[in-house]
């Protein structure tokens, strides 16, 4: 009976005198339970760290590797700068040497006179003799259209000569005048035909042809005038040479020349 009541004074005892389900205080058992939430919030707040840390230092790395492929950019772009100003410096010298070479070309004299002179004698049917030979040049300036320098004014029109491009190589319009004497007209038909089948020479026209009676002798007295093409080129000619050897008999053949 006493065993009995002991076990129920036990079983009747209230919860808030310190004691629990297994016999432990209750403070002791809310310590421990303290200091296991704090030591997993430590542990918790360590591997967070060490995760932002490591996050850091693999992001700086990948920058500085960033930073390093950005100036190697920068040094190889640099380089392809310098090679491309020196490509357009010896563009543009190519260009000058270009424009001189031509201007130098427009210069020389394309047909000189000797060959001009031994293209006529060589075209002349025989009977045929030449008295005079008249040459002359006039350039040609060609204006600027007034479309392009209407509205120019004050600085504009003073950039507008400023810019100008390179020297244009001079244009010559060159006419020759030829006067000579044949046997008949078929002759000097002969002759204007050869010239007006020639690559050097254009618009050419018979002036006169008139009788002329000079030591009981009847000869036609004839006048040719033509031009001579701008874009004549006696490089255009198959054999220039041959007719510039023969040069010096025709000449003496045809008379006085000027």
């Amino acid at each position: 009976m006493g065993h009995c009541g002991w076990a129920a004074g036990i079983q009747s005892r209230p919860e808030n005198q310190g004691m629990n389900d297994s016999f432990l205080p209750v403070e002791y058992t809310e310590q421990r339970r303290d200091r296991r939430t704090h030591i997993l919030a430590m542990l918790l707040f360590i591997t967070v760290m060490t995760g932002v840390v490591s996050a850091f230092l693999w992001k700086r790395t990948e920058w500085r590797k960033v930073e390093e492929v950005r100036k190697q950019v920068e040094i190889r772009y640099e380089q392809a700068g310098i090679e491309v100003g020196q490509l357009m410096l010896l563009q543009q010298a190519q260009q000058a040497t270009i424009e001189k070479a031509e201007l130098a070309a427009a210069l020389v004299e394309k047909v000189p006179r000797s060959i001009l002179l031994a293209e006529l004698i060589n075209h002349m049917p025989p009977g045929l003799g030449l008295d005079e030979l008249k040459l002359e040049s006039t350039r040609i300036i060609i204006k600027p259209d007034p479309k392009d320098t209407k509205g120019h004014k004050g600085r504009s029109a003073v950039r507008s000569t400023e810019d100008k491009g390179p020297p244009a190589a001079p244009v010559y319009d060159t006419r020759l005048s030829l006067t000579g004497f044949a046997a008949t007209d078929v002759h000097v038909s002969e002759f204007l035909a050869a010239l007006n089948d020639h690559v050097l020479f254009q618009d050419v026209n018979l002036v006169s042809s008139r009788e002329n009676i000079s030591d009981n002798q009847v000869s036609r007295e004839f006048r040719i005038k033509m031009k001579l093409r701008r874009e004549a080129d006696s490089r255009a000619l198959r054999d220039p040479s041959d007719a510039s050897d023969h040069t010096p008999a025709a000449i003496v053949e045809a008379g006085t020349h000027e």
